[in-house]
């Protein structure tokens, strides 16, 4: 009797496996503050993604120039600049790229001109696991 893999598997068990096999998904963290980039990108990373950390504008320049990501966290306020200045340089070099904007400064204003100019999603800080989670499902990231 021949037994063929995956057939009588539940859905959990496929996606576990297909996680296991496929790469894991690059994501770029750009937020100058360091305690923000450990909490995410650890928390990204039991996710099962890849995360890379650059603190300034120009720093996330170079790392969007050396590799593609599959899904960019974007602070709004960082010490060289703002991420809007930043979200046209992405959309035109990381095409199947996500961006979810990141800010405590949350307000229904920072909301409309990050979709206007780009972005995928937005969240407020202090974000939870569970506001992080929803937008990597959200993008389909």
């Amino acid at each position: 009797m021949r037994t063929i893999v995956g057939a009588n598997v539940g859905p959990q068990f496929r996606q576990a496996v297909d996680n296991a096999t496929s790469p894991a998904k690059r994501v770029l963290i750009i937020d100058d503050e360091a305690d923000i980039c450990l909490l995410l990108s650890g928390l990204l990373r039991r996710l099962g993604y890849q995360p890379t950390c650059a603190h300034f504008i120009e720093e996330g320049r170079q790392c969007l120039d050396s590799q593609q990501f599959d899904a960019i966290f974007l602070d709004l306020n960082l010490p060289d600049g703002l991420g809007f200045d930043l979200l046209s340089f992405i959309k035109s070099g990381q095409k199947k790229a996500k961006i979810i904007m990141i800010s405590a400064f949350d307000g229904q204003a920072e909301r409309r001109r990050a979709t206007e100019q780009g972005a995928d999603y937005f969240i407020g800080k202090p974000f939870t696991r569970r506001s992080v989670e929803t937008a990597l499902q959200t993008v389909q990231v």
